[in-house]
């Protein structure tokens, strides 16, 4: 936990002073040696893996995902295609939350994630860069294309005993665009980010 430029050990609550962590460095409490911060904090990585991933997301909901095959019949299945079968189905609230966990959470999180480390290289509008930091520390939890993911396969080894199943662009686009989504996850650390943005403005 970060309280005016300090962070806490989450087991012991020694307080540190935050500093900014350069790659392979990491800060660790010397009364309990847990790592508090593990200095995996690379903007410029982060915005490589969030800008591919943006990228990726558009292939994933402008192709189809998966075909499948049974009795001579094909039926395609975009993102966008399972998501209306739910409202189809009087599902309302689960397609709402499908929709916003796959959809709205994992785009406005990678987009953010651009705006925040381009904020920081040209130094603009720092100040609304800390309130939107804010935001994505409340909203990052419900990122959750990888749940998404998994269901998506185990529904696909249910259905192989039936029928022919064929991956498309989108189910490629959609795995790759979760590996970015975790590499961009992993070298944007908020915390950091948040410590830089307060040093940003006072400066």
């Amino acid at each position: 936990m970060i309280i005016h430029n300090r962070i806490a050990c989450p087991y012991c609550d020694t307080i540190y002073d935050k500093k900014h962590l350069q790659p392979n460095e990491s800060l660790v409490c010397s009364v309990c040696h847990t790592t508090i911060d593990r200095g995996a904090a690379d903007f410029r990585r982060a915005f490589i893996f969030a800008l591919t991933g943006v990228i990726l997301f558009v292939i994933a909901n402008a192709y189809p995902f998966i075909t499948i095959e049974l009795a001579g019949q094909q039926t395609t299945i975009t993102i966008a295609s399972s998501i209306d079968s739910l409202f189809n189905n009087r599902l309302d609230i689960l397609g709402i939350l499908v929709f916003f966990l796959i959809i709205i959470t994992p785009l406005w999180y990678l987009l953010g994630v651009v705006w925040v480390v381009l904020s920081f290289r040209f130094n603009i509008a720092i100040s609304l860069t800390r309130r939107f930091l804010h935001l994505m520390t409340h909203l990052s939890p419900w990122n959750m294309l990888e749940v998404y993911l998994v269901g998506v396969l185990v529904m696909i080894v249910k259905v192989m005993q039936m029928a022919d199943i064929h991956f498309d662009y989108g189910f490629w686009a959609f795995s790759a665009l979760m590996g970015c989504s975790i590499l961009a996850n992993y070298y944007f650390d908020l915390a950091d980010a948040v410590t830089h943005a307060y040093t940003e403005e006072r400066a």
